[in-house]
């Protein structure tokens, strides 16, 4: 199974301002990539020239693709030109489900469900992990996704998108799709509502 990853990106830029502006523009081109799943922009607690960028990608792939880009294509020019000095890159496998890094605006879906008679937990999550792998996880503004079982012996699926249209779509998606309907089989869905990050 192929994990998302954590890419960890260090660097120190000239100027704070033109650099938070040339940031949030690369922000905005790289979330249009596939197998983008979010940014995570931070900088140091004593002087906001030294940066931390954290970007999950849905494959080793995606992430790969990415870097080329950033690192090669006109429209990243000015994000690279407020860059002084490069610090350090790194991938870090992370869980099936992503890291979603949500910011206000961004989407969610939730769906409670109760296993059927006779479903086990471990045939719940490798459906459930499959489903993200072949599917979720390729559609558009899709951020991260995890199961939560709940003191009743419900469920929740968390879903994160971009905007909640973006999570409407994807759960749309689901309809015909092979995965998603053996995971809908193993379940018996009690609600489904969809939000915003406040």
């Amino acid at each position: 199974m192929t994990h998302p990853l954590l890419e960890i990106v260090t660097y120190q830029v000239g100027s704070a301002g033109e650099a938070d502006a040339q940031r949030q523009c690369a922000k905005e081109i790289a979330a249009g990539f596939p197998g983008f799943s979010g940014w995570l922009p931070l900088a140091d607690a004593e002087t906001r020239e030294r940066r931390a960028d954290l970007v999950v990608w849905a494959t080793p792939e995606a992430a790969a693709e990415a870097a080329r880009k950033v690192g090669s294509d006109d429209d990243f020019a000015p994000f690279r030109a407020t860059i002084s000095a490069f610090g350090a890159m790194g991938h870090f496998c992370l869980p099936a489900g992503g890291l979603p890094m949500m910011q206000a605006g961004e989407g969610m879906e939730l769906g409670r469900f109760r296993l059927r008679p006779g479903v086990t937990e471990e045939v719940l999550r490798e459906a459930h992990a499959r489903m993200i792998e072949r599917h979720l996880s390729r559609q558009a503004g899709w951020r991260g996704q995890r199961l939560a079982k709940l003191e009743d012996g419900s469920w929740l699926d968390l879903a994160f998108a971009a905007t909640p249209g973006h999570a409407r779509a994807i759960c749309e998606s689901w309809a015909g799709n092979a995965d998603c309907c053996a995971f809908l089989a193993l379940i018996e869905p009690i609600s489904m509502e969809f939000g915003g990050i406040a």
